[in-house]
């Protein structure tokens, strides 16, 4: 009896040795923290994976943070800022340009094909007019992303939006057919604006758009910014500004200092730019005399 408890004890003895030896070994204790780490952790998801209280409730919608803004505001749609400028016509093929944008930096001829001949008097033209090569109408589109300014009937002009895009960057649609597009409703790029259609202001161009460009009032030459980003507009309009100087600094030919003003006047043999679709100056009287009707008078502000 005593020999068995003898060999029990030097078994137990052995054991403890052998557990002892084996918990000094460096690689067990962290191996231990692991197992007993993954055990308390996957108690934790089996807990939360049972929990049918934290689902939401049948109806109740599901907001995703990442969607507000922060603290709480709502989230605000932006206008891309690097959107590229295009013409305003879905498609080019059959669309030409009847009438090109007056460029002071242009030449003679440029310059003359830019002019709009209305009551007897050559007006430049601020912004470009399409047309198609048989003179039918097509869709015109927003230009830019923005929000209606204006959508209203002129008399002269025919259907007139403006769209502004920030920054004091508008964009003008004139001599268009009945439009639906109400004041203060955002656009997309490329929605349809209106369709193409005659005006009393140009008459020799048929059915058209005119297209137009302005930062702070300032025109810009649309062909200068077209596949263009949005911020390329405000560089247009320093060398714009910068030509018309170099133009005023050397008058024109044929023409001479208008008295008070300093202003070029017409020559008498032959008239000169005056104004635009955008500010076209009050027309003058007709040859018998007679002032012309109040539709005649009517400009674009």
């Amino acid at each position: 009896m005593r020999e068995e408890e003898n060999k029990r004890s030097s078994k137990n003895e052995e054991n403890s040795f052998d557990l002892q030896s084996f918990l000094k070994k460096r690689w067990v204790v962290p191996a231990v923290y692991l197992v007993a780490a993954a055990g308390v952790l996957s108690a934790v998801l089996f807990m939360q994976g049972g929990d049918e209280s934290s689902a939401p409730g049948e109806g109740v919608e599901v907001v995703d943070p990442s969607q507000d803004g922060m603290y709480g505001e709502e989230a605000v749609e932006v206008t891309a800022a690097n959107e590229v400028v295009k013409k305003p016509v879905v498609e080019e093929e059959g669309i030409e340009v009847v009438v090109h944008y007056f460029d002071e930096a242009g030449s003679a001829e440029e310059k003359e094909q830019a002019l709009v001949y209305y009551n007897n008097e050559y007006r430049q033209n601020k912004g470009i007019d399409f047309g198609h090569v048989e003179n039918a109408s097509f869709d015109v589109v927003a230009a830019l992303s923005g929000t209606v300014v204006k959508s209203e009937k002129d008399a002269l002009l025919g259907y007139v939006v403006e769209v502004d895009h920030d920054n004091g960057i508008v964009t003008h649609y004139h001599s268009l057919d009945k439009v639906d597009l109400a004041e203060g409703e955002v656009v997309k790029q490329g929605d349809v604006i209106g369709q193409a259609a005659r005006n009393l202001y140009n008459q020799d161009a048929g059915v058209h758009v005119h297209f137009a460009i302005r930062q702070d009032g300032i025109a810009v030459n649309p062909s200068d910014v077209f596949e263009q980003p949005i911020d390329s507009i405000g560089d247009a309009v320093k060398k714009q500004q910068e030509a018309a100087e170099a133009e005023e600094e050397a008058p024109a030919e044929g023409t001479e200092p208008a008295e008070g003003d300093g202003e070029d006047k017409p020559a008498e043999e032959k008239p000169d730019a005056l104004g635009d679709e955008d500010e076209a100056e009050t027309p003058a009287e007709d040859e018998d005399g007679a002032e012309d009707s109040d539709e005649e008078e009517n400009t674009i502000g």
